[in-house]
């Protein structure tokens, strides 16, 4: 009994001491704003990986936002190339387990990319040759 007792509060040490962002205001992350990044108890330095989409099965990595962070927190400023679109961002710490924060949607983001447009005129250049025929009269 004493056993079992002994590993319940060892395995409740081990879950306080697990990787966890503490920001819960995921609401009106604008472009061109700084937003505050927050977490507790990381095991080592921190990689802040930004995600697009709806549901895990379908994230598309969007890339780090920063890693070998060793304080509780980031300031990140999303930039105006992201798209409107659904967003996560991935927390991960030394023991490789990752945990997941809200989901957000940028406000102000563009709903699609610039395009830009090339236009390049084409020279031609016609040669003609002319052949003239004056009239003779028999």
């Amino acid at each position: 009994m004493k056993l079992s007792s002994l590993f319940l509060v060892a395995s409740a040490g081990s879950l306080a001491q697990t990787l966890r962002f503490t920001n819960l205001d995921f609401h009106n992350i604008t472009v061109d704003t700084p937003f505050n990044i927050t977490w507790t108890d990381a095991n080592g330095p921190v990689k802040l990986t930004l995600l697009k989409g709806s549901s895990p099965a379908y994230f598309e990595n969007m890339g780090v936002i920063a890693s070998g962070l060793t304080d509780s927190f980031y300031v990140w400023t999303p930039n105006n190339t992201l798209l409107r679109d659904i967003y996560d961002i991935q927390f991960e710490d030394s023991t490789g387990v990752p945990i997941y924060s809200f989901m957000f949607e940028l406000v102000l983001a563009p709903v699609t990319a610039a395009a830009t447009t090339t236009t390049t005129a084409a020279t031609t250049s016609t040669t003609y040759a002319t052949t003239w025929i004056w009239p003779t009269y028999v």
